[in-house]
């Protein structure tokens, strides 16, 4: 088995569910045809170098796995078949540079996990310390106020005379 890495951009007019759907329908090539997805990685929208059918920006995505010859085969036949992708790129990865890619793809699997449970850690802090402000009777507004002008009335401008008709200033 070989190790090979497809790149595709797909159009930006989907919505998350038709993309979603496109990415699951091009993985399942690479599965059913006995190939290992090692990684499938949304990499975002990104604006292109030129445009491509008139659009400017795409949705990057990156398939890495292992797999015959035939499955790469397919997987270009029904990307060049889809609407939905622009463009398209598959490479057969060196077994020097397939080991350290799969590497690579294992540790930023590992920390888009650590850094999905920080902001959780992160919105569950914030959630609690505002759970207790609201136990302690505490609203926002009383906390942002300064504890000093609490009764103070506020400061009138002082009227300023106007000059009558027929004095110089």
């Amino acid at each position: 088995m070989q190790t090979y890495e497809t790149l595709f951009i797909t159009t930006p007019t989907l919505t998350e569910d038709e993309e979603r759907a496109t990415v699951e329908t091009l993985s399942e090539v690479v599965t059913g045809g006995g190939g290992t997805l090692v990684a499938n990685e949304r990499m975002g929208r990104r604006r292109l170098a030129y445009p491509i059918l008139k659009h400017s920006d795409g949705v990057y995505v990156r398939f890495l796995y292992d797999s015959e010859a035939e499955v790469p085969k397919e997987l270009e036949r029904r990307i060049r078949l889809s609407d939905r992708v622009l463009r398209a790129l598959t490479v057969r990865l060196e077994p020097k540079w397939a080991v350290a890619a799969k590497e690579q793809a294992v540790r930023d699997a590992a920390a888009r996990v650590e850094a999905a449970e920080r902001e959780k850690a992160e919105r569950e802090a914030a959630e609690r310390e505002a759970a207790e402000r609201a136990a302690a009777g505490e609203s926002e507004l009383d906390a942002a106020q300064p504890e000093g002008d609490a009764g103070a009335e506020p400061v009138q401008p002082e009227a300023v005379a106007e000059p009558e008709a027929g004095e110089e200033s």
